[in-house]
């Protein structure tokens, strides 16, 4: 069995490693620490929220803050609702100390806007995303992308004013905000409220002018330039270059008022829509009267002003006052209740606190005080009251309320009370026999040519009479006192001054009694023809003659 053994070969096993698995290994473990070292030093991811994403590409877009690159986009999809774009970007290393609740991201582009053309550097390198470091609360799940860098960092000192108004589009973001003319801040966000109805505008006036928003101040559409076309008048104002384009809003600390306290974050205003009407609305305390026009009230408007000779008093509340009972016949004595506003305050601080005003009025009306209507101006045609004291005025003897007002009298006034008197005029001159006159004058005219032949002959007697050797034998008198009445006659006769001087006043005379009368017809059929234009007349038709 030995020798039969000896011709097989044996296999022994080889006990010892085998330096080749040395390189596996090692780039194994290699790999591994590179990926645990990608892993351990990547910085935080962010959630982005845009509705757009343009300019923003994965892997390329870079995260900027300061100019420095501090991260890159990784992708760019759809939400699941199809309505916005989620954009994931990862943070380098170390960088996660810049997330905080109130961080900002927006897209930096190349944009035109009011304060010129940004974002030029991004034409060749592309666009990117500006990070603005927060400083308070814990790091969001996701932040939205801004189209535009934000006008106040959320940590910059000042404070933030919120403005309500009714008209929409008066502000816009990035608007100025000036005090004075000077520029103190900037309009933020303008938003819709739609459980309100209103336009709110967030401001923020940076420190330290923020100490000159007290609870006193009013705000106002500043506009670059204004034109007011009202009852005091045309008013043409222009605000500072800052405003001439684009607009803006203005506050300040009406005349007369104290500074009041200083304003708290987010206080409440609202926005005038002038400087003008904010003097208006100060005058809070106000007592109502009413009153009954019989003239038109076409160019009265609600904020028109009451006045006393000049010194305003009140304003127009409303026109034409439609209370519920009133009832009036629609005839020629038909009134137009109009409502108006008495304000003590802006009069009483110089008259003192005994003043009463209500008893001076009931006063006033027993010695003549009524209100009128007059032109406050010619070129719109705008209206206000005025009152004044009137004499030869009808005792009034009406109601002392109405709808529980009190009643001022009325009388007509300004152009009414003109065309009432022209009226009153035209009519007397209307009423003039003026045909009997033209025919008594054309009747005088003949008679004095009739009488002016019959002195012609006369003087002819005369001159043979003077020229007869018969005159010759009278006394010397008698021929004297003959020469002198026939030289007298001659300045009588055809073709002498008098004469001719006294035909001619004739026929003027027949030619103005002749002109007036296409004037009176026309001022018969329109009385106010001297003040308003008349309508020329038809031609008159020729009649046919009857068969």
């Amino acid at each position: 069995m030995t020798d039969n053994n000896r011709g097989i070969a044996q296999v022994d096993q080889i006990k010892r490693w085998s330096p080749v698995w040395i390189i596996p290994i090692l780039t194994l473990l290699i790999g591994g620490w590179i990926l645990f070292y990608h892993f351990s030093h990547q910085g935080p991811e962010v959630t982005l929220i845009t509705t757009n994403a343009e300019g923003i590409e994965a892997g390329k877009t870079a995260i900027k803050s300061r100019s420095v690159n501090v991260g890159v986009v990784e992708s760019a999809v759809l939400s699941d609702d199809l309505n916005h774009v989620e954009i994931k970007a990862r943070l380098n290393s170390g960088m996660g100390k810049l997330l905080h609740k109130d961080s900002v991201f927006w897209v930096v582009k190349p944009q035109v806007g009011k304060e010129g053309v940004t974002g030029l550097g991004t034409l060749l390198s592309g666009s990117y995303i500006e990070l603005q470091p927060g400083a308070k609360g814990e790091v969001a799940p996701r932040y939205e992308l801004l189209d535009s860098p934000p006008l106040a960092s959320p940590d910059a000192k000042g404070i933030r004013i919120t403005l309500d108004s009714i008209k929409a589009g008066q502000l816009n973001p990035g608007d100025p905000v000036l005090f004075r003319g000077y520029r103190v801040g900037s309009v933020e966000t303008s938003q819709f409220d739609a459980d309100k109805r209103v336009m709110r505008y967030q401001l923020f006036i940076n420190a330290p002018y923020d100490r000159l928003v007290t609870s006193n101040v009013r705000f106002w559409k500043d506009s670059g330039i204004a034109v007011d076309m009202s009852a005091s008048g045309m008013r043409v104002e222009m605000g500072s270059l800052t405003t001439l384009f684009s607009g803006g809003v203005s506050f300040d600390v009406p005349d007369g008022w104290e500074l009041g306290s200083a304003a708290s974050n987010q206080a409440e205003y609202h926005l005038y829509d002038n400087q003008r009407n904010i003097q208006d609305s100060l005058y809070t305390t106000h007592i109502d009267y009413l009153m009954f026009f019989n003239d038109s009230i076409r160019g009265l408007q609600a904020g028109a002003p009451v006045e006393f000779r000049g010194i305003r008093l009140g304003t127009v509340a409303e026109v034409p006052y439609l209370f519920p009972g009133a009832t009036q016949a629609l005839n020629n004595d038909y009134r137009i209740p109009v409502l108006i506003r008495i304000e003590p305050d802006r009069f009483m601080q110089r008259l003192g606190d005994n003043f009463d005003l209500e008893q001076h009025l009931q006063d006033g009306k027993k010695q003549g005080l009524r209100a009128s209507l007059k032109s406050a101006n010619l070129l719109t045609g705008s209206l206000y009251i005025d009152l004044d004291f009137y004499d030869n005025v009808p005792a009034y003897k009406g109601p002392n309320k109405v709808a529980g007002y009190e009643i001022i009298p009325t009388t007509s006034g300004g152009l009414a009370q003109i065309q009432q008197k022209l009226t009153q005029a035209l009519d007397k001159i209307n009423q003039l026999p003026l045909n009997p006159m033209i025919n008594e004058a054309t009747g005088t005219l003949k008679e004095t040519q009739r009488t002016m032949r019959d002195v012609q002959k006369t003087l002819d007697n005369l001159n043979k009479i003077t020229a007869s050797p018969a005159l010759q034998a009278l006394p010397g008198d008698m021929q004297q006192t003959l020469r002198e009445l026939n030289r007298s006659m001659k300045g009588l006769q055809p073709g002498s001054p008098a004469y001719n001087k006294l035909v001619g006043d004739m026929q003027r005379l027949d030619q103005v009694l002749r002109e007036l009368q296409p004037v009176l017809k026309t001022l018969n059929t329109k009385s106010n023809a001297l003040v308003f234009e008349a309508k020329p007349g038809q031609d008159p038709q020729p009649k046919r003659a009857k068969q």
